[in-house]
């Protein structure tokens, strides 16, 4: 059996954390878990680009983009202010749609990292496909919980 490598251990691990939060009552709707799931994982990641994670960032950034650093510190803290956006209600609409677009934006360099088999701390790349799925999931949840 194949191991789950530390992305999607992760999702598990927050959407745990979530459903756990709604089953003692700290969130009130359906539509909070698929939002806090998403906190979760923008704060994750956004932090992960001011770390030695930052260097696997780059890599992951077409060779015709100048200033890769720039736009892993960037998109870095794109995340982390997203995250705590979605957590204000007020707020909330703005940063989902924010990261929405983040995410699309994003998206050809892990298409490019899956189609030049890119690998993240010595971990093969998500196909294409699957990422691209991935994002979908990430899209519609940040839909459904900030937007809806």
């Amino acid at each position: 059996m194949r191991k789950l490598n530390a992305f999607y251990r992760m999702l598990i691990l927050f959407s745990v954390l979530a459903l756990l939060a709604k089953g003692f009552g700290l969130l009130t709707t359906w539509n909070e878990v698929p939002l806090w799931i998403m906190i979760q994982v923008f704060l994750f990641t956004g932090v992960s680009h001011f770390t030695p994670l930052r260097h696997e960032f780059v890599k992951m950034i077409p060779p015709m983009v100048p200033g890769k650093m720039f736009w892993v510190y960037f998109t870095g803290v794109v995340e982390i202010l997203g995250a705590i956006d979605l957590m204000d209600p007020r707020t909330r609409h703005y940063a989902a749609w924010a990261l929405i677009g983040l995410l699309v934006v994003m998206f050809p360099a892990n298409y490019y990292a899956a189609k030049n088999n890119i690998s993240f701390r010595g971990t093969k790349p998500q196909p294409a496909l699957q990422r691209g799925l991935v994002q979908i999931l990430f899209i519609t949840a940040l839909y459904v919980g900030g937007i809806l």
